[in-house]
Protein backbone atom coordinates (compact mmCIF):
# COMPACT_ATOMS: atom_id res chain seq x y z
CA UNK A 1 0.00 0.00 0.00
CA UNK A 2 2.69 2.52 0.35
CA UNK A 3 4.88 1.53 -2.36
CA UNK A 4 1.95 1.63 -4.66
CA UNK A 5 -0.35 4.33 -2.82
CA UNK A 6 -3.32 1.87 -3.03
CA UNK A 7 -6.15 3.83 -1.08
CA UNK A 8 -9.68 1.26 -0.31
CA UNK A 9 -12.44 4.24 -0.47
CA UNK A 10 -14.77 2.71 2.14
CA UNK A 11 -12.01 2.22 4.53
CA UNK A 12 -10.71 6.03 4.19
CA UNK A 13 -14.28 7.03 4.49
CA UNK A 14 -16.51 4.42 6.61
CA UNK A 15 -19.17 7.51 7.53
CA UNK A 16 -19.53 8.23 4.23
CA UNK A 17 -20.05 4.81 2.32
CA UNK A 18 -22.38 3.97 5.83
CA UNK A 19 -25.04 6.51 4.36
CA UNK A 20 -24.71 5.34 0.81
CA UNK A 21 -21.69 7.50 -0.44
CA UNK A 22 -20.77 11.01 -1.71
CA UNK A 23 -23.62 13.51 -2.54
CA UNK A 24 -21.08 15.17 -4.78
CA UNK A 25 -18.96 14.37 -6.74
CA UNK A 26 -16.72 16.95 -8.52
CA UNK A 27 -13.28 16.75 -10.13
CA UNK A 28 -10.82 17.35 -13.56
CA UNK A 29 -8.94 13.34 -13.89
CA UNK A 30 -5.73 13.12 -15.47
CA UNK A 31 -5.58 11.81 -18.94
CA UNK A 32 -3.27 9.45 -19.29
CA UNK A 33 -3.12 5.99 -20.75
CA UNK A 34 -2.43 3.20 -18.64
CA UNK A 35 0.40 1.68 -20.46
CA UNK A 36 4.03 1.63 -20.13
CA UNK A 37 5.42 4.07 -23.35
CA UNK A 38 9.32 3.32 -23.57
CA UNK A 39 9.62 6.64 -25.84
CA UNK A 40 8.15 8.85 -22.98
CA UNK A 41 10.00 6.56 -19.75
CA UNK A 42 13.91 7.10 -21.87
CA UNK A 43 12.77 10.65 -22.60
CA UNK A 44 14.76 12.23 -19.45
CA UNK A 45 17.05 9.19 -19.05
CA UNK A 46 18.31 7.55 -22.26
CA UNK A 47 18.13 10.29 -25.42
CA UNK A 48 19.85 7.11 -27.54
CA UNK A 49 16.98 4.55 -26.64
CA UNK A 50 13.93 7.17 -26.68
CA UNK A 51 15.05 9.07 -30.13
CA UNK A 52 16.01 5.08 -31.79
CA UNK A 53 15.44 5.39 -35.27
CA UNK A 54 12.03 2.49 -35.10
CA UNK A 55 10.50 0.77 -32.49
CA UNK A 56 12.92 -2.37 -33.28
CA UNK A 57 16.12 -0.49 -32.44
CA UNK A 58 14.71 0.90 -29.63
CA UNK A 59 13.61 -2.94 -28.07
CA UNK A 60 17.03 -4.42 -28.81
CA UNK A 61 18.94 -1.13 -26.80
CA UNK A 62 16.45 -1.95 -23.71
CA UNK A 63 17.46 -5.36 -24.18
CA UNK A 64 20.96 -4.29 -23.30
CA UNK A 65 20.67 -2.38 -20.98
CA UNK A 66 21.50 -5.26 -18.22
CA UNK A 67 24.89 -4.83 -19.43
CA UNK A 68 25.48 -1.13 -20.75
CA UNK A 69 23.36 0.17 -17.89
CA UNK A 70 22.43 -1.93 -14.95
CA UNK A 71 20.71 0.86 -13.08
CA UNK A 72 18.38 2.26 -16.07
CA UNK A 73 17.75 -1.56 -16.28
CA UNK A 74 16.30 -1.88 -12.78
CA UNK A 75 14.23 1.40 -12.86
CA UNK A 76 12.72 0.01 -16.31
CA UNK A 77 11.82 -3.35 -14.68
CA UNK A 78 10.16 -1.36 -11.82
CA UNK A 79 8.49 0.37 -13.89
CA UNK A 80 7.37 -2.17 -16.23
CA UNK A 81 6.03 -4.01 -13.29
CA UNK A 82 4.13 -1.44 -11.57
CA UNK A 83 2.34 -0.88 -15.31
CA UNK A 84 2.20 -4.40 -15.42
CA UNK A 85 -0.08 -4.89 -12.29
CA UNK A 86 -1.75 -1.81 -12.63
CA UNK A 87 -3.12 -3.35 -15.86
CA UNK A 88 -4.27 -6.27 -14.11
CA UNK A 89 -6.12 -4.39 -11.33
CA UNK A 90 -7.61 -2.49 -13.60
CA UNK A 91 -8.96 -5.60 -15.98
CA UNK A 92 -9.25 -8.35 -13.36
CA UNK A 93 -10.58 -6.95 -9.94
CA UNK A 94 -13.97 -6.10 -10.67
CA UNK A 95 -13.94 -2.42 -9.62
CA UNK A 96 -14.08 -1.34 -13.50
CA UNK A 97 -16.74 -3.80 -15.11
CA UNK A 98 -17.41 -0.88 -18.05
CA UNK A 99 -13.94 0.51 -18.66
CA UNK A 100 -11.30 -1.85 -17.62
CA UNK A 101 -11.15 -3.33 -21.48
CA UNK A 102 -9.31 -2.48 -24.10
CA UNK A 103 -7.36 0.55 -24.62
CA UNK A 104 -7.74 1.70 -20.86
CA UNK A 105 -7.21 5.46 -20.23
CA UNK A 106 -7.17 7.03 -16.67
CA UNK A 107 -10.05 9.09 -17.28
CA UNK A 108 -12.54 6.01 -18.12
CA UNK A 109 -11.35 4.99 -15.01
CA UNK A 110 -12.40 8.12 -13.01
CA UNK A 111 -15.51 8.21 -14.72
CA UNK A 112 -16.53 5.37 -13.93
CA UNK A 113 -15.45 5.45 -10.10
CA UNK A 114 -17.14 8.42 -9.39
CA UNK A 115 -20.02 7.31 -10.82
CA UNK A 116 -19.66 3.57 -8.15
CA UNK A 117 -18.88 6.22 -5.06
CA UNK A 118 -21.90 8.27 -5.28
CA UNK A 119 -24.77 7.69 -3.04
CA UNK A 120 -28.58 7.13 -4.65
CA UNK A 121 -29.60 10.69 -4.89
CA UNK A 122 -25.75 11.74 -5.62
CA UNK A 123 -24.65 13.88 -8.26
CA UNK A 124 -20.94 13.83 -10.06
CA UNK A 125 -19.96 16.47 -12.87
CA UNK A 126 -16.63 15.98 -13.99
CA UNK A 127 -14.19 16.84 -17.24
CA UNK A 128 -13.54 14.49 -19.47
CA UNK A 129 -12.59 13.95 -23.17
CA UNK A 130 -15.59 13.59 -25.21
CA UNK A 131 -14.93 10.41 -26.50
CA UNK A 132 -16.24 8.81 -23.29
CA UNK A 133 -19.21 9.60 -25.33
CA UNK A 134 -18.54 8.77 -28.61
CA UNK A 135 -15.73 6.25 -28.60
CA UNK A 136 -16.14 2.15 -28.72
CA UNK A 137 -13.73 1.74 -25.33
CA UNK A 138 -16.35 3.45 -23.42
CA UNK A 139 -20.09 2.82 -24.75
CA UNK A 140 -20.33 0.41 -22.41
CA UNK A 141 -20.29 3.05 -20.00
CA UNK A 142 -22.13 5.67 -21.63
CA UNK A 143 -24.78 3.06 -22.69
CA UNK A 144 -25.29 2.02 -19.18
CA UNK A 145 -25.75 6.23 -17.84
CA UNK A 146 -28.83 6.68 -20.93
CA UNK A 147 -29.89 2.86 -20.05
CA UNK A 148 -30.77 4.01 -16.47
CA UNK A 149 -31.66 7.25 -16.79
CA UNK A 150 -28.34 8.86 -14.78
CA UNK A 151 -27.11 11.12 -17.88
CA UNK A 152 -28.01 14.46 -17.01
CA UNK A 153 -25.84 16.99 -18.95
CA UNK A 154 -23.23 16.41 -21.80
CA UNK A 155 -21.92 20.01 -22.95
CA UNK A 156 -18.80 18.62 -25.32
CA UNK A 157 -16.35 21.71 -26.51
CA UNK A 158 -13.54 21.71 -29.26
CA UNK A 159 -10.67 23.88 -27.81
CA UNK A 160 -10.15 25.50 -31.08
CA UNK A 161 -9.66 28.82 -29.33
CA UNK A 162 -7.58 27.30 -26.55
CA UNK A 163 -9.71 27.17 -23.23
CA UNK A 164 -6.89 24.58 -22.19
CA UNK A 165 -4.26 26.49 -23.49
CA UNK A 166 -1.98 23.35 -23.09
CA UNK A 167 -3.74 21.25 -24.77
CA UNK A 168 -4.18 20.45 -28.48
CA UNK A 169 -6.43 22.57 -30.84
CA UNK A 170 -8.45 19.66 -31.93
CA UNK A 171 -8.79 18.16 -28.76
CA UNK A 172 -12.48 18.15 -27.31
CA UNK A 173 -13.14 17.60 -24.25
CA UNK A 174 -16.51 17.47 -22.13
CA UNK A 175 -18.66 18.53 -19.04
CA UNK A 176 -20.41 15.22 -17.88
CA UNK A 177 -23.08 15.41 -15.57
CA UNK A 178 -24.27 12.54 -13.43
CA UNK A 179 -27.49 11.85 -11.54
CA UNK A 180 -27.38 8.46 -9.66
CA UNK A 181 -31.09 9.21 -8.84
CA UNK A 182 -31.75 7.93 -12.36
CA UNK A 183 -34.48 11.00 -12.79
CA UNK A 184 -33.38 12.38 -15.86
CA UNK A 185 -35.26 10.85 -18.35
CA UNK A 186 -33.98 13.05 -21.33
CA UNK A 187 -30.26 14.24 -21.47
CA UNK A 188 -29.52 17.98 -22.22
CA UNK A 189 -26.62 17.98 -24.80
CA UNK A 190 -24.33 20.65 -26.87
CA UNK A 191 -21.98 19.76 -29.32
CA UNK A 192 -18.89 21.45 -30.92
CA UNK A 193 -19.46 24.70 -28.24
CA UNK A 194 -16.08 26.78 -28.18
CA UNK A 195 -16.62 28.69 -25.45
CA UNK A 196 -18.70 28.52 -22.15
CA UNK A 197 -20.66 31.50 -23.44
CA UNK A 198 -22.00 28.64 -26.31
CA UNK A 199 -23.98 27.35 -23.81
CA UNK A 200 -26.47 30.64 -23.28
CA UNK A 201 -27.80 29.67 -26.50
CA UNK A 202 -30.85 28.33 -26.33
CA UNK A 203 -30.25 26.77 -30.05
CA UNK A 204 -26.99 24.93 -29.70
CA UNK A 205 -29.04 22.71 -26.87
CA UNK A 206 -31.23 19.46 -27.76
CA UNK A 207 -32.29 16.69 -25.34
CA UNK A 208 -32.70 12.75 -26.12
CA UNK A 209 -34.32 10.29 -24.15
CA UNK A 210 -32.56 7.02 -23.53
CA UNK A 211 -35.26 5.56 -26.82
CA UNK A 212 -33.68 8.17 -28.60
CA UNK A 213 -30.47 6.99 -28.01
CA UNK A 214 -31.49 3.36 -28.76
CA UNK A 215 -33.17 4.85 -32.33
CA UNK A 216 -30.02 6.57 -33.09
CA UNK A 217 -27.21 4.11 -32.48
CA UNK A 218 -28.37 0.53 -31.17
CA UNK A 219 -25.17 -1.23 -32.21
CA UNK A 220 -22.73 0.98 -30.66
CA UNK A 221 -24.71 2.65 -27.78
CA UNK A 222 -22.32 5.75 -28.37
CA UNK A 223 -23.22 9.15 -28.25
CA UNK A 224 -24.81 11.28 -31.39
CA UNK A 225 -23.32 14.40 -31.85
CA UNK A 226 -25.34 17.43 -33.32
CA UNK A 227 -25.05 20.83 -33.76
CA UNK A 228 -28.33 22.48 -32.60
CA UNK A 229 -31.59 21.44 -31.38
CA UNK A 230 -32.74 21.30 -35.19
CA UNK A 231 -30.14 19.04 -36.59
CA UNK A 232 -31.46 16.64 -33.55
CA UNK A 233 -35.39 17.07 -34.08
CA UNK A 234 -34.45 16.48 -38.42
CA UNK A 235 -32.01 13.41 -37.77
CA UNK A 236 -34.45 11.97 -35.12
CA UNK A 237 -37.08 12.13 -38.13
CA UNK A 238 -34.87 10.32 -40.68
CA UNK A 239 -33.94 7.78 -37.88
CA UNK A 240 -37.49 6.92 -37.28
CA UNK A 241 -38.67 7.00 -41.08
CA UNK A 242 -36.16 4.71 -42.21
CA UNK A 243 -34.62 2.76 -38.91
CA UNK A 244 -30.82 1.70 -39.85
CA UNK A 245 -28.69 0.10 -42.12
CA UNK A 246 -28.06 -2.78 -40.31
CA UNK A 247 -29.29 -3.42 -36.92
CA UNK A 248 -26.92 -5.71 -34.99
CA UNK A 249 -27.98 -9.05 -32.70
CA UNK A 250 -31.39 -8.88 -34.46
CA UNK A 251 -32.17 -11.63 -37.10
CA UNK A 252 -33.72 -9.38 -39.08
CA UNK A 253 -31.76 -6.38 -38.59
CA UNK A 254 -30.19 -6.67 -42.23
CA UNK A 255 -32.85 -5.94 -44.75
CA UNK A 256 -30.48 -5.61 -47.42
CA UNK A 257 -28.62 -8.94 -46.54
CA UNK A 258 -25.25 -7.00 -47.49
CA UNK A 259 -21.89 -8.67 -46.47
CA UNK A 260 -19.03 -6.14 -46.52
CA UNK A 261 -15.23 -6.76 -47.90
CA UNK A 262 -11.99 -4.70 -48.34
CA UNK A 263 -10.28 -6.88 -51.42
CA UNK A 264 -6.34 -5.46 -51.04
CA UNK A 265 -4.89 -4.13 -49.04
CA UNK A 266 -2.67 -1.25 -51.04
CA UNK A 267 0.31 -2.20 -48.78
CA UNK A 268 -0.12 -5.97 -47.16
CA UNK A 269 -0.84 -6.63 -50.96
CA UNK A 270 1.46 -4.60 -52.38
CA UNK A 271 3.51 -7.56 -53.85
CA UNK A 272 1.31 -8.66 -56.06
CA UNK A 273 0.53 -5.16 -57.79
CA UNK A 274 2.32 -4.75 -61.07
CA UNK A 275 2.51 -1.68 -63.15
CA UNK A 276 2.19 -1.73 -67.41
CA UNK A 277 4.21 1.72 -67.57
CA UNK A 278 8.57 1.85 -67.07
CA UNK A 279 8.73 -1.50 -69.23
CA UNK A 280 7.59 -3.21 -66.54
CA UNK A 281 7.03 -6.85 -68.52
CA UNK A 282 5.65 -8.50 -65.29
CA UNK A 283 2.29 -6.95 -66.23
CA UNK A 284 0.27 -9.75 -68.47
CA UNK A 285 -2.49 -8.56 -71.07
CA UNK A 286 -5.17 -10.34 -68.78
CA UNK A 287 -4.55 -8.24 -65.81
CA UNK A 288 -6.93 -6.17 -64.08
CA UNK A 289 -6.82 -2.64 -63.23
CA UNK A 290 -6.83 -2.15 -59.44
CA UNK A 291 -9.00 0.64 -58.34
CA UNK A 292 -8.83 2.93 -55.35
CA UNK A 293 -11.11 5.26 -53.89
CA UNK A 294 -9.83 8.19 -55.39
CA UNK A 295 -10.56 7.13 -59.30
CA UNK A 296 -14.79 7.29 -58.26
CA UNK A 297 -17.34 9.61 -57.50
CA UNK A 298 -21.13 9.70 -57.27
CA UNK A 299 -22.72 7.76 -60.17
CA UNK A 300 -18.92 8.03 -62.02
CA UNK A 301 -16.81 5.21 -62.21
CA UNK A 302 -14.78 6.88 -64.65
CA UNK A 303 -13.44 10.14 -62.31
CA UNK A 304 -10.23 9.99 -62.08
CA UNK A 305 -6.94 8.18 -63.95
CA UNK A 306 -3.83 8.20 -61.28
CA UNK A 307 -0.48 9.15 -62.90
CA UNK A 308 2.86 7.97 -60.84
CA UNK A 309 5.54 10.76 -60.98
CA UNK A 310 9.19 11.56 -59.92
CA UNK A 311 9.41 13.85 -57.15
CA UNK A 312 12.34 15.55 -56.01
CA UNK A 313 13.27 12.70 -53.83
CA UNK A 314 13.50 10.23 -56.57
CA UNK A 315 10.52 7.94 -55.18
CA UNK A 316 7.15 7.90 -57.08
CA UNK A 317 4.51 9.72 -55.92
CA UNK A 318 0.86 8.94 -57.46
CA UNK A 319 -1.68 11.96 -58.31
CA UNK A 320 -5.34 11.83 -59.74
CA UNK A 321 -6.26 13.67 -63.28
CA UNK A 322 -9.72 14.22 -63.23
CA UNK A 323 -11.29 12.57 -66.66
CA UNK A 324 -12.64 15.35 -68.45
CA UNK A 325 -16.74 15.29 -70.00
CA UNK A 326 -14.93 15.00 -73.44
CA UNK A 327 -13.22 12.26 -72.05
CA UNK A 328 -16.24 10.45 -70.78
CA UNK A 329 -18.25 10.86 -73.83
CA UNK A 330 -16.36 8.28 -74.77
CA UNK A 331 -17.79 4.77 -73.78
CA UNK A 332 -14.74 2.84 -74.34
CA UNK A 333 -12.27 5.37 -72.63
CA UNK A 334 -11.37 4.05 -69.02
CA UNK A 335 -9.21 5.35 -66.43
CA UNK A 336 -5.91 4.71 -65.54
CA UNK A 337 -4.74 2.98 -62.40
CA UNK A 338 -1.03 2.66 -61.43
CA UNK A 339 -1.34 -0.79 -60.49
CA UNK A 340 -2.71 -3.78 -62.04
CA UNK A 341 -3.66 -7.40 -60.58
CA UNK A 342 -4.10 -10.81 -62.12
CA UNK A 343 -6.95 -11.82 -62.86
CA UNK A 344 -6.81 -15.01 -61.14
CA UNK A 345 -5.99 -13.17 -57.75
CA UNK A 346 -9.25 -10.69 -58.70
CA UNK A 347 -11.17 -14.12 -59.06
CA UNK A 348 -9.72 -16.40 -56.23
CA UNK A 349 -10.90 -13.42 -54.01
CA UNK A 350 -14.22 -13.05 -55.05
CA UNK A 351 -14.71 -16.93 -55.61
CA UNK A 352 -17.91 -18.12 -53.38
CA UNK A 353 -18.65 -14.30 -52.54
CA UNK A 354 -20.05 -12.82 -55.44
CA UNK A 355 -20.24 -14.02 -59.34
CA UNK A 356 -21.77 -10.75 -60.80
CA UNK A 357 -19.55 -8.52 -63.57
CA UNK A 358 -20.22 -5.06 -61.27
CA UNK A 359 -19.22 -4.33 -57.79
CA UNK A 360 -20.60 -1.87 -55.68
CA UNK A 361 -18.71 0.29 -52.87
CA UNK A 362 -17.73 3.39 -51.02
CA UNK A 363 -15.18 5.57 -50.71
CA UNK A 364 -13.28 4.80 -46.98
CA UNK A 365 -11.32 8.23 -46.90
CA UNK A 366 -14.04 11.00 -46.27
CA UNK A 367 -14.61 14.21 -43.47
CA UNK A 368 -17.99 15.71 -42.38
CA UNK A 369 -16.29 18.48 -43.51
CA UNK A 370 -15.70 17.58 -46.89
CA UNK A 371 -18.17 18.44 -49.75
CA UNK A 372 -19.37 15.22 -49.34
CA UNK A 373 -19.27 12.68 -46.58
CA UNK A 374 -20.39 9.46 -48.20
CA UNK A 375 -19.19 8.59 -51.96
CA UNK A 376 -20.55 5.37 -53.38
CA UNK A 377 -20.11 3.66 -56.94
CA UNK A 378 -20.60 1.23 -58.88
CA UNK A 379 -17.78 -0.58 -60.64
CA UNK A 380 -16.94 -3.28 -63.37
CA UNK A 381 -15.47 -6.15 -62.09
CA UNK A 382 -11.98 -4.97 -61.08
CA UNK A 383 -9.25 -5.44 -58.38
CA UNK A 384 -10.65 -3.11 -55.55
CA UNK A 385 -8.18 -1.47 -53.28
CA UNK A 386 -8.87 -1.38 -49.56
CA UNK A 387 -9.28 2.80 -49.57
CA UNK A 388 -12.49 1.55 -51.57
CA UNK A 389 -14.74 -1.23 -49.52
CA UNK A 390 -17.25 -3.11 -51.22
CA UNK A 391 -20.73 -4.50 -50.21
CA UNK A 392 -22.52 -7.53 -51.56
CA UNK A 393 -25.74 -8.54 -51.48
CA UNK A 394 -28.37 -11.47 -53.24
CA UNK A 395 -31.13 -9.04 -53.12
CA UNK A 396 -32.08 -8.27 -57.05
CA UNK A 397 -30.02 -5.57 -58.69
CA UNK A 398 -32.93 -3.36 -59.41
CA UNK A 399 -33.19 -2.80 -55.73
CA UNK A 400 -29.39 -2.57 -55.65
CA UNK A 401 -29.66 0.36 -57.82
CA UNK A 402 -31.91 1.99 -55.87
CA UNK A 403 -29.78 1.23 -52.66
CA UNK A 404 -26.92 2.75 -54.75
CA UNK A 405 -29.44 5.81 -55.04
CA UNK A 406 -29.72 6.11 -51.88
CA UNK A 407 -26.30 6.17 -50.88
CA UNK A 408 -25.26 8.91 -53.12
CA UNK A 409 -28.73 11.09 -51.72
CA UNK A 410 -27.72 15.04 -49.78
CA UNK A 411 -30.71 13.40 -47.47
CA UNK A 412 -28.45 10.66 -46.37
CA UNK A 413 -25.25 12.32 -46.70
CA UNK A 414 -26.34 14.67 -44.26
CA UNK A 415 -27.16 12.21 -41.16
CA UNK A 416 -23.81 10.98 -42.11
CA UNK A 417 -22.27 14.15 -41.20
CA UNK A 418 -23.77 14.08 -37.62
CA UNK A 419 -22.05 10.93 -37.06
CA UNK A 420 -18.41 10.93 -38.70
CA UNK A 421 -16.38 11.97 -36.59
CA UNK A 422 -12.63 11.11 -38.12
CA UNK A 423 -11.48 10.55 -42.24
CA UNK A 424 -12.58 6.46 -42.38
CA UNK A 425 -16.18 5.74 -43.39
CA UNK A 426 -16.06 2.30 -41.40
CA UNK A 427 -18.25 -0.60 -41.37
CA UNK A 428 -19.28 0.47 -38.26
CA UNK A 429 -20.41 4.15 -39.13
CA UNK A 430 -22.31 2.81 -42.45
CA UNK A 431 -24.41 0.34 -40.57
CA UNK A 432 -26.11 2.85 -38.44
CA UNK A 433 -26.51 5.36 -41.21
CA UNK A 434 -30.73 5.57 -41.65
CA UNK A 435 -30.70 3.63 -45.09
CA UNK A 436 -34.14 3.46 -46.33
CA UNK A 437 -34.89 -0.64 -45.97
CA UNK A 438 -36.00 -2.69 -49.71
CA UNK A 439 -39.70 -2.37 -49.27
CA UNK A 440 -39.73 0.88 -49.38
CA UNK A 441 -39.14 0.67 -53.26
CA UNK A 442 -41.75 -2.23 -54.12
CA UNK A 443 -45.15 0.68 -53.91
CA UNK A 444 -46.08 2.83 -56.33
CA UNK A 445 -44.39 5.98 -57.07
CA UNK A 446 -46.05 8.69 -54.59
CA UNK A 447 -45.60 10.64 -57.43
CA UNK A 448 -46.81 8.62 -60.36
CA UNK A 449 -48.94 6.26 -59.20
CA UNK A 450 -48.77 4.03 -62.50
CA UNK A 451 -44.67 3.31 -61.62
CA UNK A 452 -43.31 0.95 -59.49
CA UNK A 453 -40.62 3.20 -57.02
CA UNK A 454 -37.98 0.95 -58.20
CA UNK A 455 -38.24 1.28 -61.80
CA UNK A 456 -38.82 5.00 -61.72
CA UNK A 457 -35.39 5.29 -59.51
CA UNK A 458 -33.65 2.78 -61.86
CA UNK A 459 -34.14 4.34 -65.12
CA UNK A 460 -32.35 7.30 -63.58
CA UNK A 461 -30.02 5.32 -61.92
CA UNK A 462 -29.15 3.57 -65.03
CA UNK A 463 -28.45 6.34 -67.42
CA UNK A 464 -26.07 8.11 -64.83
CA UNK A 465 -24.31 4.54 -64.10
CA UNK A 466 -24.08 2.98 -67.57
CA UNK A 467 -21.92 5.25 -69.47
CA UNK A 468 -18.95 2.86 -70.38
CA UNK A 469 -19.38 -0.33 -72.38
CA UNK A 470 -17.24 -2.44 -69.29
CA UNK A 471 -20.61 -1.47 -67.07
CA UNK A 472 -22.30 -3.62 -69.85
CA UNK A 473 -23.08 -6.58 -67.40
CA UNK A 474 -24.65 -4.13 -64.57
CA UNK A 475 -27.27 -3.15 -67.19
CA UNK A 476 -28.05 -6.29 -68.62
CA UNK A 477 -28.65 -7.40 -64.53
CA UNK A 478 -30.87 -4.75 -63.79
CA UNK A 479 -32.80 -5.68 -67.51
CA UNK A 480 -31.35 -3.19 -70.13
CA UNK A 481 -30.19 -4.40 -73.53
CA UNK A 482 -28.99 -1.44 -75.62
CA UNK A 483 -25.46 0.63 -75.36
CA UNK A 484 -24.10 2.93 -72.72
CA UNK A 485 -25.95 6.34 -72.04
CA UNK A 486 -23.80 9.25 -73.77
CA UNK A 487 -22.21 11.29 -71.04
CA UNK A 488 -24.43 14.78 -71.13
CA UNK A 489 -23.27 16.87 -67.66
CA UNK A 490 -26.61 19.12 -68.28
CA UNK A 491 -28.86 15.62 -68.39
CA UNK A 492 -26.72 14.23 -65.32
CA UNK A 493 -27.48 17.53 -63.29
CA UNK A 494 -30.76 17.34 -63.45
CA UNK A 495 -31.13 13.57 -63.73
CA UNK A 496 -29.20 13.88 -59.77
CA UNK A 497 -31.98 16.94 -58.67
CA UNK A 498 -34.76 14.16 -59.03
CA UNK A 499 -33.36 11.63 -57.31
CA UNK A 500 -32.34 13.87 -54.45
CA UNK A 501 -35.66 15.87 -54.57
CA UNK A 502 -37.12 12.21 -54.30
CA UNK A 503 -35.46 11.08 -51.17
CA UNK A 504 -36.22 13.96 -49.52
CA UNK A 505 -39.73 12.86 -49.54
CA UNK A 506 -39.10 9.51 -49.13
CA UNK A 507 -37.59 10.16 -45.72
CA UNK A 508 -40.48 12.71 -45.17
CA UNK A 509 -38.16 15.60 -45.03
CA UNK A 510 -40.32 19.43 -45.44
CA UNK A 511 -39.34 21.68 -47.98
CA UNK A 512 -37.90 24.03 -45.11
CA UNK A 513 -35.84 21.27 -43.96
CA UNK A 514 -34.46 20.61 -47.40
CA UNK A 515 -33.57 24.14 -48.08
CA UNK A 516 -31.93 23.78 -44.43
CA UNK A 517 -30.36 20.89 -45.44
CA UNK A 518 -28.68 21.87 -48.39
CA UNK A 519 -27.18 25.01 -46.92
CA UNK A 520 -25.29 22.22 -44.84
CA UNK A 521 -23.00 21.48 -47.91
CA UNK A 522 -21.14 24.78 -48.07
CA UNK A 523 -18.59 23.87 -50.06
CA UNK A 524 -21.09 22.22 -52.86
CA UNK A 525 -22.79 26.26 -52.77
CA UNK A 526 -19.27 27.41 -53.21
CA UNK A 527 -18.30 25.54 -56.17
CA UNK A 528 -21.98 26.33 -57.46
CA UNK A 529 -21.77 30.02 -57.09
CA UNK A 530 -18.27 29.87 -58.59
CA UNK A 531 -19.40 28.31 -61.90
CA UNK A 532 -22.75 29.43 -62.33
CA UNK A 533 -23.60 32.54 -59.83
CA UNK A 534 -25.56 31.00 -57.64
CA UNK A 535 -26.23 27.89 -55.71
CA UNK A 536 -27.91 25.72 -58.98
CA UNK A 537 -27.96 21.99 -57.03
CA UNK A 538 -30.21 23.97 -54.09
CA UNK A 539 -32.48 25.88 -56.76
CA UNK A 540 -32.84 22.81 -58.41
CA UNK A 541 -33.69 20.22 -55.98
CA UNK A 542 -36.16 22.56 -54.49
CA UNK A 543 -38.06 23.12 -57.59
CA UNK A 544 -38.19 19.28 -58.30
CA UNK A 545 -39.56 19.24 -54.55
CA UNK A 546 -42.20 21.40 -55.15
CA UNK A 547 -43.30 19.60 -58.43
CA UNK A 548 -43.15 16.06 -56.80
CA UNK A 549 -45.54 17.43 -54.16
CA UNK A 550 -47.98 19.25 -56.66
CA UNK A 551 -48.37 15.99 -58.48
CA UNK A 552 -48.62 13.73 -54.58
CA UNK A 553 -51.48 16.66 -54.13
CA UNK A 554 -52.85 16.66 -57.28
CA UNK A 555 -52.64 13.06 -57.76
CA UNK A 556 -51.53 13.75 -61.78
CA UNK A 557 -47.99 12.36 -62.34
CA UNK A 558 -44.96 13.92 -62.03
CA UNK A 559 -43.31 15.10 -65.71
CA UNK A 560 -39.55 14.75 -65.57
CA UNK A 561 -38.16 18.52 -67.00
CA UNK A 562 -35.42 15.91 -69.78
CA UNK A 563 -36.63 15.44 -72.98
CA UNK A 564 -36.55 12.27 -73.70
CA UNK A 565 -37.26 11.00 -70.60
CA UNK A 566 -34.27 9.52 -68.10
CA UNK A 567 -32.76 6.19 -70.24
CA UNK A 568 -34.40 6.80 -73.23
CA UNK A 569 -32.80 4.61 -76.13
CA UNK A 570 -32.47 7.50 -78.15
CA UNK A 571 -29.65 9.55 -75.48
CA UNK A 572 -27.84 6.19 -76.03
CA UNK A 573 -24.53 5.55 -77.78
CA UNK A 574 -24.72 3.38 -81.03
CA UNK A 575 -24.13 -0.52 -80.32
CA UNK A 576 -21.21 0.35 -83.08
CA UNK A 577 -19.26 2.68 -80.68
CA UNK A 578 -18.18 -0.25 -78.79
CA UNK A 579 -15.01 -0.31 -81.38
CA UNK A 580 -13.91 2.83 -81.43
Amino acid sequence: ATQYHFLHWHLAFPHIFATGGFDVVLGNPPWERVKLQEQEFFASRSAEIATASNASVRKKLIAALPDTDPNLWKEWCAASREAEGQSHLIRQSGRYPLCGKGDINTYALFAEHNRTILAPKGRAGFIVPTGIATDDTTKEYFGSLVAESQLARFYSFENEEFIFPSVHHAFKFALLSIDRSGSSTAADLVFFARQISALAVSERHFSLSPSDFALLNPNTQTCPTFRSHRDADLNLKLYRRAGILWREEDPKGNPWELRFMAMLHMANDSQIFRSKSNGDTSAASDDVPLFEGRMTDHFDHRYASISVQEVRTKQRDASSEVLSDTDKAIPTRLPSPRHWVAKDELEARLRGIWSKGWLLGWRDITAATNQRTIIATVLPRVAVGHTNPLMFTDISAQLVAALYANLCSFSLDYAARQKVGGNHLTYGYLKQFPVLPPTTYEVATPWSASTLLKDWILSRVLELTYTAWDLESFARDVGYEGPPFRWDADRRFLLRAELDAAFFHLYGISRDDTDYVMDTFPIVKKNDEKAHGEYRTKRAILEIFDALSDAVRTGKAYQTRLDPPPADPRVAHSVESRRA
